[in-house]
């Protein structure tokens, strides 16, 4: 999708109450088909962003792409990618889609530290950094606590993560091996890491889901990433409504 059309879209559906989203939700159902729309409610169900997953320098544009599947598998909404030395690149074979539905953020600012950029971003919003691997002081996977929301970080293939991230981190996790082999393949881990978390959440009186505000929000995302002419759509109906400030 071109950038600019995509944040031009956000922007025009930011500035709409909560009530507005509803009634356009509403209008939008009406280019779906009952499938579709069926899907659609089913999943959001699901949904959450009491976790989120950020992945640094990852080189080889399969494990990205798995790690964004995999994400988008389990009901996690967002994903964080961190450009230091390495681009960010979709492997559609193994992401099959999966991007299409998530609320993806990059960080690559030539220049600038994207790692402490990422994590400041996380911090700010209230989730807890947990850095998956072998520290001194790790915890297992399923020791760790479930008090707020986490923000799982994953490094990349050959290096791992970066000190600027062992540093900003609150805790440590790490998932138990009884091989020779030191380590999971990158995708593997996330998927392991999640299946047991979001098994625990879901088990828990832990309010995981997503609010009414940002459902709706979500829903009104994969809609209009469904429907063919869909920011012509959005303009129209904003006019005809005279939401268009």
């Amino acid at each position: 999708m071109n950038t600019a059309r995509k944040n031009h879209r956000s922007t025009l559906l930011n500035a709409l109450s909560l009530e507005e989203k509803k009634l356009l939700w509403e209008y939008l159902k009406n280019y779906l088909t009952p499938r579709r729309r069926q899907i659609f409610e089913k999943v959001i169900e699901n949904r959450t962003y009491f976790l989120t997953v950020a992945v640094e320098d990852i080189y080889q544009e399969r494990n990205a792409s798995a790690v964004v599947r995999t994400a988008e598998c389990f009901g996690i909404q967002s994903v964080h990618i961190i450009e230091n030395r390495h681009e960010y690149k979709i492997a559609k074979g193994i992401a099959k889609g999966a991007d299409k539905w998530l609320d993806i953020y990059i960080y690559d600012k030539k220049g600038q530290n994207n790692s402490a950029e990422c994590l400041q971003t996380l911090k700010k919003q209230g989730y807890r950094l947990v850095a998956a691997t072998p520290h001194e002081k790790t915890l297992l996977i399923h020791e760790l606590e479930l008090d707020a929301p986490i923000a799982f970080i994953m490094g990349g293939e050959k290096e791992g993560l970066t000190q600027t991230v062992l540093e900003m981190a609150d805790s440590f996790v790490k998932i138990p091996i009884y091989g020779f082999t030191e380590s999971y393949n990158i995708s593997v881990a996330t998927a392991i890491i999640l299946y047991e978390t979001t098994r625990r959440l879901r088990q828990s009186n832990v309010q995981w889901k997503l609010t009414e505000a940002e459902k709706i929000q979500v829903l009104l995302e994969w809609a209009l990433k469904s429907i063919s002419r869909s920011n012509q759509i959005l303009q129209e109906y904003m006019q005809k409504q005279n939401l268009l400030k």
